[in-house]
């Protein structure tokens, strides 16, 4: 049976599943960190809970799950939770506290564990570091880093549009950032700063966006792409902000 999912391992144990929404014109990104105590990044989109499950089920029994963790509050973060949680009894669902107490604590149908900055999620061959990440994307948003594989988890950050193969080393930086501007608009200027300052200590050999491919090779454009975006736009901004009316 011909499904709408891609699996592919992007590192040993570290697995893209990917869906494809033809309305947004791009791909859809869950990782999962297979293992004695697997973990699913994100969940994707409600409508797309059946081949998200059976692209799991090509790597492990999904009810096998232990954690599932939500990067910030959106449809393709975390529409399907309640159905993971509903076939997977032992899967937590974790999630800043932000998105634990303003969103998640009420959506989900399980307790949510909300996790905080520099902590490490458990899941056995694979750690994964939780760097707060807010107004990057989302007001609640994190990202996570497996040291390990070296992978850094960034959410919507570095996404880009179509269908995309599982891992490119293809320079789509400039793309990507317009992307990003077009569709989200343009984040403070210090904590996105901050959060590429994170990513770059980290020096991560992938980066695994929400939606598109896996990025490898040198990384270095993506980064100096997203941060002369923001301080370029930073300083168009006025100093004050003018007032109501004028």
């Amino acid at each position: 049976m011909q499904t709408n999912v891609s699996v592919a391992e992007i590192a040993p144990g570290i697995h893209r599943i990917s869906t494809h929404h033809e309305p947004w014109r791009s791909s859809i990104n869950q990782y999962l960190l297979a293992g004695d105590t697997p973990v699913l990044v994100s969940t994707g989109l409600r409508s797309h809970f059946d081949d998200t499950w059976n692209g799991i089920a090509q790597v492990l029994d999904p009810q096998l799950l232990r954690a599932i963790v939500v990067l910030h509050f959106e449809s393709d973060e975390c529409g399907a939770l309640n159905e993971f949680l509903a076939r997977a009894p032992d899967a937590v669902p974790m999630a800043s506290a932000r998105a634990t107490m303003a969103s998640l604590a009420d959506f989900s149908i399980r307790p949510v564990r909300a996790v905080g900055d520099g902590e490490v999620i458990d899941g056995g061959d694979h750690g994964l570091r939780v760097v707060e990440a807010p107004y990057v994307h989302a007001w609640d948003g994190i990202f996570l880093f497996e040291d390990r594989a070296q992978i850094a988890f960034t959410a919507d950050l570095f996404s880009q549009s179509g269908r995309g193969e599982p891992v490119t080393q293809d320079d789509r930086a400039a793309i990507s950032v317009q992307l990003y501007r077009t569709f989200y608009g343009t984040p403070p200027e210090v904590p996105l700063q901050r959060a590429l300052d994170h990513i770059e200590a980290a020096t991560p050999a992938l980066l695994a966006p929400g939606h598109g491919s896996v990025l490898a090779g040198n990384l270095t454009p993506y980064y100096r792409a997203y941060r002369q975006a923001g301080s370029t736009l930073a300083a168009l901004r006025p100093l004050t902000e003018p007032a109501y009316g004028s």
